[in-house]
């Protein structure tokens, strides 16, 4: 049996709290992409703005973005600073074809067996909810998850109690 709590802290919130560290890692790297094509390129946001007269504000808001919310003009701004054609760019940039594999009946995600009913959808809302939000996770991660709410570490069950108990007062 899956434990539910270490010391009177419900660890579903340890699941939780590793999801939101994951996605913001994983929309870090989606802008980390154009940010280190630029940098390969020793092509400044400045240099880029210039080139294709559209504000280095706005390419740096585009950039904090995920590319599937780029408009057509910020698409073609980064490829005109880049020397590249914007068909080619978004080629380079966006991320591969993705699914998400749920499957109740024998309580699977993405192929990994949670063997407690009650914990398995617990792990699904918060998997379903993060990947609405752009997280495509691997097998890896969600073991990952999984071990992480199964045996955690108690550094982190300590960090999160902080958090948990100082939006209690």
């Amino acid at each position: 049996m899956l434990k539910t709590s270490i010391n009177g802290i419900n660890i579903s919130k340890y699941g939780i709290i590793y999801l939101e560290n994951k996605f913001r890692n994983e929309h870090f790297k989606m802008s980390a992409t154009i940010t280190k094509l630029l940098n390969s390129k020793h092509v400044s946001v400045r240099e880029v703005a210039e080139k294709s007269h559209v504000s280095e504000s706005t390419l740096r808001k585009a950039i904090a973005r995920p590319i599937e919310a780029w408009s057509i003009r910020i698409l073609d701004a980064f490829a005109v600073g880049l020397d590249k054609r914007a068909g080619d760019l978004l080629n380079m940039l966006k991320p591969q074809s993705y699914n998400l594999e749920i499957d109740d009946e024998t309580q699977t995600i993405q192929g990994v067996f949670i063997p407690d009913k009650e914990m398995y959808f617990e792990i699904r809302g918060v998997v379903e909810a993060s990947h609405l939000e752009g997280w495509n996770p691997t097998k890896e991660d969600i073991q990952a998850v999984l071990d992480g709410v199964v045996n955690p570490d108690p550094e982190e069950v300590k960090e999160i109690a902080a958090i948990w108990n100082s939006n209690n007062e």
